[in-house]
C-alpha cells in the first residue's frame, strides 16, 4: 500500500491510468477499505486529497479480479495487436471531407465507396473497389468538369485491391482490359469535344496504360490510408499506448503523401458495457520536404537527407471506433492541420460504415 496526494485537475480515472488499474471503482474501494472513516469518499477525488493506493503486486491481483468479473474499462487485444479480419472489411462506406481555411469552410466533399470481397489468391485477399454518389457542398455536382471526371472514373471501376494477410494494401490493378477502357474513354470525347476535355481524357489514358502509375494513383487516397495503414499492424506497449511507428497520409490534394510519426492510445470505456472500442491516433510530421516539394510528382521522402531542415508544420489526429463484439470498423473521425505562413489549413475526414450489422 502507498500513500499518495492527488494533483490539480486529476480525476480518479486519470490516476488509474497512471498506475495501470483497469477500473476506478476498485481504487475507490481499496482506499475506503484501508483509510479511516473520516477519509472515505464516494465521488471523484479532489486536489491535495490523501489517497491509499495499491502496490504493483496488488494492482496485478486487482486487475485479475476485475477481468474475472468482466468489469475492465479496457479491451486489450490478444498479443497487443488488433488483428486484420478481412470478413469485416466488406461493405459500403460513407466518406465526408471538409476543407477549412482557419475556421471558414471552403468546400465539403462527399461520396460512397464499396468494397466487395472477391476471394483469396496466393494467401492475399482480393477486394473489388468502386466509388459513387459524389457530392460537393451537399449537392450532386453537374458542372461539365465534374461530369467528365465521373464518366471517366465510372469507366475504370471496379478496380481490384490486393491485401496481404496483415491488412496491408500491396497492389491495385484493373479488372477490365486496358484496350477496352481506352476505347470507352475515347468514346467520351463525343460528349465533350473541347480541348480541355480531350487533354483530361488523354491524361486518364496515360494513367491506365501504365500499371505502376495506375496502382500509385489509386493507392494514394485517405480511404486507403485509414483502411489499410500501419495503424492495424502496430502493437500496444505494456499499457494503453503503442510503440512509435511511421506512415504516409495524403492529406493535401494532388500532392505527395506526408510522412508522420504516430502513436496510438487505447481509450477506456465510458461505461463497462460500452459497445465501442476507441483508439486515438496522433501524428506529428517528420517530413522535411516543403509544400512545393510535395506537389512534385517524383518527390520522395528520404530520411538520410536534409536532416537539418524543419519538418513541414502540420499535425494529424484521428479516432477509430470498432464494434466491441467482433472488432469490425464502425467509424473513423480524423483531422489534419497545416500551419502555413498566412493561415491554418484544416481538413476533417469522416468515414462511416453504412451497410450490414457489424
Amino acid at each position: 500500500m502507498i500513500i499518495y496526494y492527488t494533483q490539480s485537475g486529476q480525476s480518479l480515472a486519470d490516476l488509474c491510468n497512471e498506475i495501470q488499474l483497469e477500473n476506478p471503482e476498485y481504487l475507490k474501494e481499496y482506499h475506503n477499505r484501508n483509510c479511516s472513516l473520516s477519509e472515505r469518499f464516494d465521488g471523484d477525488i479532489v486536489q491535495g486529497m490523501k489517497l491509499y493506493i495499491p502496490s504493483s503486486p496488488e494492482i496485478l491481483g486487482l486487475n485479475k479480479k476485475i477481468r474475472d468479473n468482466n468489469q475492465s474499462f479496457y479491451d486489450f487485444p490478444a498479443n497487443g495487436k488488433f488483428p486484420f479480419d478481412f470478413r469485416f472489411w466488406e461493405g459500403n462506406y460513407q466518406i465526408t471531407q471538409t476543407v477549412y481555411s482557419d475556421d471558414t469552410i471552403l468546400t465539403k466533399y462527399e461520396n460512397k465507396v464499396k468494397l466487395h470481397f472477391e476471394g483469396i489468391k496466393n494467401r492475399n485477399y482480393h477486394f473489388l473497389f468502386s466509388a459513387f454518389d459524389f457530392r460537393k457542398n451537399e449537392d450532386i455536382s453537374d458542372t461539365k468538369v465534374d461530369t467528365l471526371a465521373k464518366m471517366c472514373i465510372e469507366v475504370i471501376y471496379p478496380i481490384r485491391y490486393i491485401i496481404d494477410p496483415d491488412g496491408k494494401l500491396i497492389d491495385i490493378v484493373l479488372t477490365k482490359k486496358t484496350e477496352d477502357i481506352v476505347s470507352e474513354l475515347d468514346s467520351i470525347k463525343n460528349f465533350f469535344p473541347d480541348q480541355y476535355s480531350s487533354d483530361y481524357i488523354e491524361k486518364m489514358r496515360d494513367i491506365i496504360e501504365s500499371p505502376e502509375i495506375t496502382s500509385q494513383k489509386f493507392k494514394n487516397t485517405l480511404f486507403n490510408s485509414f483502411m489499410f495503414g500501419a495503424f492495424y499492424r502496430t502493437q500496444l506497449g505494456n499499457w494503453v499506448t503503442s510503440n512509435v511507428y511511421y506512415d504516409f497520409y495524403p492529406w493535401i490534394f494532388d500532392a505527395q503523401p506526408i510522412r508522420f510519426e504516430f502513436q496510438n492510445t487505447l481509450l477506456s470505456k465510458d461505461i463497462v458495457d460500452d459497445e465501442r472500442v476507441k483508439i486515438q491516433q496522433k501524428g506529428s510530421s517528420i517530413d522535411n520536404r516543403n509544400l512545393e516539394d510535395l506537389y512534385i510528382t517524383d518527390s520522395k521522402f528520404d530520411e538520410k537527407t536534409d536532416t537539418e531542415k524543419k519538418p513541414i508544420d502540420c499535425e494529424h489526429f484521428s479516432e477509430y471506433l470498432f464494434n466491441r463484439e467482433n472488432l469490425s470498423l464502425y467509424k473513423i473521425e480524423a483531422r489534419f492541420q497545416y500551419f502555413g505562413h498566412e493561415n491554418t489549413r484544416r481538413e476533417d475526414f469522416l468515414l462511416e460504415r453504412i451497410t450490414d450489422s457489424y
